[in-house]
């Protein structure tokens, strides 16, 4: 056999493999959806919040319900209606472990999804108020559904609130934000002087000493979750590998909304899912990196008892209503939860309160109990919408 031809067959097994690995790029690159914006069922209930099927009836409001902010996209919600009124369960199952070891996200999750049933209520014909039930979270039995509030339905409707509009807009922004443009001072001025009441209180920072501890606080809580392998693997079983898996579930987090280049994104999806220490190491550089250091504002929101569960569904009405300002305004906004993630878990390890007392260092006032932290400012980048379940799968006929 001459060189000539050894050359001319390994050329062509090479061309073979080129073709190949080519082709299996291809394939992957299309099930895996690289290049696109997720679509598809998982996405409909954005499209659909409004649609005629529902119009005028408790299960317009739920069409509302299902898109408000929650904890990691648990959805942790079941709607059970009735011509007069709407329970809404808690779902326990879908819960966040050592990450929330007391239901309190899961809960706040709730009143988000409680504050955008209300705003639907004048669309729909209908006037709505809440009762909370009453109690502690240590008390919420887990594995079932756990009622959480109450929503009385009466014919009336009223006069719509502008915060309607905003419901199919609001989506947690993982960008990175313009810092230099600052924060709008008619919105801040909203923000800071929502009334404390039911319990609830917001503070907000833009600058000076409470806004730089506040963001260090951020950061080395989120490193000592990663260092807590407990914590990130209940929190990565919530994270969803690829399309697939997506449209199987309807729920949970997607790289799509993870707040990543247009470059990094498509790598990180064509490549294999990385393990929870990775992907959380990742989370933990993206806050040091670029959540910190972009915030125009960084806020609390606070409670008498951060346990207490009237106080705590309050809590999310609150920061449903922010988002929705925020939205409806062109500013981005982010849950930054990790601080009050390591009390809880202080307090489920019976350590020492560190994290407790930092936050307590912030407020600087005993009185209040930090409960939710969140960042603003104008967006880099647009977010996306994140899967939902619908609402024939969350609803339960009384």
């Amino acid at each position: 056999m001459t060189v000539s031809t050894t050359r001319r067959r390994l050329l062509q097994g090479a061309g073979v493999l080129t073709f190949v690995a080519v082709g299996g790029a291809i394939w992957r690159a299309h099930d895996r959806e690289v290049f696109v914006e997720p679509s598809g069922p998982a996405y409909d209930p954005w499209r659909l919040w409004n649609a005629p099927d529902f119009a005028g009836t408790p299960l317009a409001l739920v069409a509302a319900g299902i898109l408000a902010s929650n904890p990691h996209n648990t959805q942790p919600w079941i709607f059970r209606v009735s011509e007069g009124q709407i329970d809404v369960l808690a779902d326990t199952a879908r819960d966040l472990g050592t990450f929330d070891p007391y239901l309190r996200e899961m809960h706040i999750g709730l009143g988000c999804a409680i504050e955008n049933l209300v705003l639907a209520a004048p669309a729909n014909g209908y006037e709505a108020s809440v009762e909370a039930a009453p109690g502690s979270l240590f008390d919420v039995e887990r594995g079932g559904m756990v009622q959480a509030a109450t929503i009385r339905l009466s014919q009336g409707g009223g006069e719509r609130d502008p915060l309607y509009a905003a419901i199919p807009h609001r989506h947690t922004n993982r960008y990175a934000y313009d810092r230099q443009r600052g924060f709008p001072e008619d919105l801040l001025r909203r923000i800071a002087t929502m009334p404390a009441e039911n319990g609830v209180a917001v503070s907000v920072f833009t600058e000076g000493e409470a806004f730089e501890a506040l963001g260090q606080t951020i950061i080395e809580a989120t490193d000592a979750i990663v260092a807590d392998d407990e914590m990130i693997e209940d929190s990565h079983r919530w994270f969803r590998d690829g399309p697939r898996e997506m449209a199987r579930e309807r729920s949970g987090l997607a790289l799509d909304t993870a707040g990543l280049s247009p470059a990094l994104l498509a790598a990180a999806k064509f490549l294999p899912a990385l393990p929870a220490k990775q992907s959380h190491g990742a989370w933990a550089g993206q806050t040091r990196d670029t959540h910190i250091p972009t915030a125009a504002l960084l806020g609390l929101i606070s409670l008498r008892d951060r346990y207490d569960r009237p106080q705590t569904l309050a809590a999310g009405r609150i920061w449903q209503r922010i988002h929705l300002e925020a939205s409806a305004a062109g500013i981005a906004m982010h849950p930054l939860n990790q601080p009050v993630e390591m009390a809880d878990r202080d307090r489920q390890l019976e350590r020492d309160a560190v994290w407790e007392a930092r936050l307590g260092a912030i407020i600087g006032d005993p009185a209040w109990q930090p409960t939710f932290a969140f960042r603003g400012g104008y967006p880099a980048r647009e977010a996306i919408a994140s899967a939902r379940r619908s609402v024939e799968e969350v609803t339960k006929a009384e």
